[in-house]
């Protein structure tokens, strides 16, 4: 019979092994992302069996990103005052000029490859910028449903 960890103070063996890969586990999920969001693009290429339906996936989840990019990019805006929308929409043309050198950048790099995956990886790479950005935004706004009463 298995016995379970005595405490959480006192580490041994078994009980160590499994603290330390459910912190390391928890860690790598984002706070604040559906389990469901995460795991739809994974079963979706996990499912491909060629690279266009690779691709396919791929541009449909740019494609949903866009979309709640665009939603919590108007949210965001409705909670901020005339005063604070203009550093907004500063932060918001900052990352589009961002986003169009990052992916220049990638379609260089990634031809550069001697492996020839580059364009195969390419869509990914891209689909990992939007999730960023997306998780960004999704935390402004997060903070901005805590904050105080406007002055």
């Amino acid at each position: 019979m298995q016995k379970s960890c005595p405490s959480v103070t006192k580490h041994r063996g078994r009980c160590k092994t499994l603290i330390a890969a459910a912190l390391i586990w928890s860690a790598a999920l984002p706070a604040a992302e559906p389990l469901e969001e995460r795991s739809a693009l994974r079963d979706c290429i996990s499912a491909a069996r060629e690279t266009g339906a690779i691709a396919a996936c791929e541009a449909a989840a740019q494609t949903d990103l866009r979309g709640r990019i665009e939603r919590w990019t108007r949210a965001i805006r409705v909670l901020l005052d005339n005063r604070q929308r203009p550093a907004f929409d500063r932060s918001v043309d900052a990352w589009q000029a961002w986003f169009e050198s990052e992916t220049h950048l990638l379609e260089l790099t990634l031809a550069q490859r001697r492996d020839g995956l580059g364009p195969r990886l390419q869509s990914g790479a891209v689909t990992r910028l939007f999730e960023d950005r997306e998780r960004q935004l999704r935390e402004h706004l997060h903070n901005l449903k805590f904050a105080g009463p406007r002055r």
